[in-house]
């Protein structure tokens, strides 16, 4: 890679970090278990956010370095899963993901996956934008973002060019004290830009993943009456991966485990209303996959404020 300076611009003198250690920790509280190796002599480094509703957007300038993100584990359960799309503003990166190899240079993007490891090495001074976009969304606008994780998005297309001048812009643009994407549609310019970024292909991915999604559903609502149903099952019956079917469903708000147990839970609530005292709670609730009656009462007065005897005679 050619040898850049970064302007001295790319560091606030208020926020520069000098010391390796301290970097690391700064980078952290922006982006999960990563780690940065550097040359800890002379070594410079600043990072700032600019939050737009859903969207988080981060500027990291620094010195050569290697960024590595390790395999997950240690994150808190209520973190959101999100994409980042890392956007070269100045200098070049190597970024790798998933056996992917994409050379970004100023105005180049690539879309990351934070959930896997990868890594983004800078031979020289760089300065990078990163967008934060929630997974559930880019799933539900993109279908299937593997498709595309790890490949460069090169600023001569049309789409990315247009991309990548929306991101540079959001970070440049004046942000009143309080203004926030209130009504999502920085976000949703932001998806659309990235379908278009990513070619004619998107479309038909996204129209493949409505099918599939609705596939998916369908075959968990005919198969709520099996024990054994659970998010592999489903992602073996139809071809795809587990992580897939965990995608579709954070796409529409929930977890397959969430939306197994509420369905059993309708059907019980539906068979009750119409057979009364003729129906066996015990029964009832080994049919519809649940291994212990206390467990079924439990979960079924969590859903309708009574348990399931109170339920059938009311």
């Amino acid at each position: 890679m050619q040898q850049h300076a970064l302007p001295r611009d790319a560091f606030n003198a208020r926020s520069v970090i000098h010391r390796l250690d301290d970097w690391n920790g700064l980078v952290n509280s922006a982006f999960e278990n990563l780690t940065v190796d550097a040359a800890r002599d002379g070594f410079e480094g600043t990072l700032d956010v600019r939050r737009f509703g859903d969207l988080d957007l981060s500027r990291v300038a620094s010195s050569p370095a290697v960024v590595r993100r390790a395999r997950p584990g240690g994150e808190p359960a209520a973190h959101q899963r999100y994409f980042k799309l890392h956007l070269q503003d100045f200098g070049a990166s190597l970024n790798v993901q998933d056996g992917h190899e994409a050379v970004l240079r100023p105005g180049d993007l690539m879309l990351c996956d934070s959930s896997r490891p990868y890594s983004i090495r800078f031979d020289d001074p760089n300065r990078m934008l990163v967008l934060r976009l929630p997974e559930a969304r880019v799933v539900a606008r993109l279908g299937d973002p593997d498709a595309i994780v790890g490949r460069r998005l090169g600023v001569e297309g049309l789409g990315a060019a247009m991309l990548s001048a929306f991101v540079r812009n959001l970070w440049a643009a004046p942000l009143a004290p309080g203004e926030t994407d209130c009504d999502g549609a920085l976000l949703d310019a932001a998806l659309n830009l990235l379908a278009a970024a990513c070619g004619s292909g998107a479309a038909a991915n996204y129209q493949g993943a409505l099918q599939l999604k609705h596939r998916i559903k369908r075959f968990v609502d005919d198969n709520l009456r099996d024990p054994d149903l659970s998010v592999g099952r489903v992602a073996k019956a139809l071809g795809v991966s587990p992580r897939y079917v965990q995608m579709v469903f954070a796409a529409m708000g929930t977890t397959p485990l969430a939306y197994i147990r509420r369905k059993r839970l309708q059907l019980a609530a539906e068979h009750l209303r119409r057979h009364g005292p003729d129906s066996s709670i015990t029964d009832l609730s080994f049919s519809l996959g649940f291994n212990e009656l206390s467990h079924f009462s439990r979960a079924f007065k969590a859903r309708y404020g009574v348990g399931p005897r109170e339920y059938r005679a009311g």
